[in-house]
């Protein structure tokens, strides 16, 4: 979704996304708009996005024959006023974090240590390892870090062949490496 443009003014970055599915056809249309045209239309949004074909000033057989294409919800949360923002696409973190979706790419840089504290409470890290963990080795940041990975990897090779004696003393070398220096 990064990179999209608004569809109706198709100058700013779309923050928000609508999607339609007509029951009778199966027909999807679908409609990503920014946050400055949803205020010049006022568009109120606190019982749910009005329908596509309203949006567009049209009848709601030409919205299928317009092409208009994106995925999502029209949900915008208000942020809070002194809330940090992103200078460059103007997202507020409290928007990031309800749709979990970036407006722009520097707002990680721009909210840095919160979402790193987020993905660490999600994901228990905030270190991507790769699309499929295993698949890539995982650059090592450190000696500790490097012997951590490599005790680890043979701890996994022991217990799959079986060799329990081998991994307890792997995993006490771990237990070790976690204890802090005294």
């Amino acid at each position: 979704m990064l990179g999209v443009t608004c569809q109706l003014c198709s100058k700013r970055p779309a923050t928000s996304h609508l999607t339609e599915l007509d029951p009778d056809s199966g027909q999807r249309q679908e409609l990503h708009i920014c946050a400055t045209c949803i205020q010049r239309l006022d568009l109120k949004l606190e019982n749910g996005p009005p329908p596509i074909a309203e949006i567009l000033g049209m009848k709601p057989d030409d919205v299928s024959s317009a092409k208009i294409k994106v995925s999502g919800t029209l949900n915008l949360p208000t942020a809070t006023k002194g809330e940090d923002r992103c200078p460059h696409c103007g997202l507020a973190f409290s928007e990031f974090g309800s749709g979990k979706l970036f407006g722009c790419a520097h707002d990680y840089s721009a909210f840095g240590e919160k979402v790193d504290t987020l993905l660490r409470n999600y994901h228990g890290t905030s270190h991507h390892v790769g699309r499929r963990p295993g698949s890539e080795p995982a650059v090592p940041q450190d000696a500790v870090t490097a012997r951590r990975v490599q005790i680890d990897a043979a701890l996994r090779q022991a217990v799959v062949s079986e060799n329990y004696e081998n991994a307890a003393k792997l995993r006490d070398e771990l237990k070790r490496l976690d204890e802090p220096a005294s």
